[in-house]
């Protein structure tokens, strides 16, 4: 990898059911949500990897030069804010809820900007972007709630919500 590319790599965390993986991502002139959102790409390419098993989250499993990751499989991304395009306030995102997703082996937690009137299509996958942008989020493993995972920005993949919860 050149110096140059090197220099536009993002760091973020990765989140599977089974695997937490800490990674770099060549963004280039793009925010990193905007890759994920990317439905022309399944994959999405990383660099630097260290693999962690969730049952042991700070024990590194493996390291690798790159690796590809399945978008589908992803839970969710913990990343900068900067990287995170968050939906703009408009006519149709005035709200700013918090929101718990429960999605398979994790809860997170995080401030969620939304329409005044939230409803089931308002989280439709097929309607929206794949990936869900919390902002401040937590989140933590659901059969260990004192391991928590935290971030500026933390983007859930929608086909792995089992639950959205609008919070007081």
């Amino acid at each position: 990898m050149s110096s140059r590319q090197s220099e536009s790599l993002t760091l973020a965390e990765f989140f599977t059911t089974t695997h937490r993986l800490l990674a770099r991502v060549q963004t280039g002139a793009r925010p990193l949500s905007a890759l994920l959102n990317d439905r022309s790409q399944s994959f999405l390419l990383v660099f630097q990897v260290q693999v962690f098993p969730l049952h042991e989250a700070t024990k590194c499993g493996a390291r690798a030069p790159e690796a590809y990751l399945s978008k589908e499989n992803l839970s969710f991304v913990i990343m900068p804010a900067r990287e995170a395009r968050s939906p703009e306030r408009s006519r149709y995102a005035v709200v700013e809820r918090q929101v718990l997703a429960t999605l398979p082996q994790f809860e997170v937690e995080g401030r969620f900007l939304g329409p005044l009137r939230s409803d089931l299509w308002t989280f439709s996958p097929a309607t929206l972007d794949p990936f869900v942008v919390l902002m401040e989020a937590t989140a933590r493993i659901a059969a260990q709630p004192d391991v928590t995972f935290s971030g500026e920005a933390i983007l859930v993949n929608r086909a792995r919500l089992e639950g959205l919860c609008l919070l007081e």
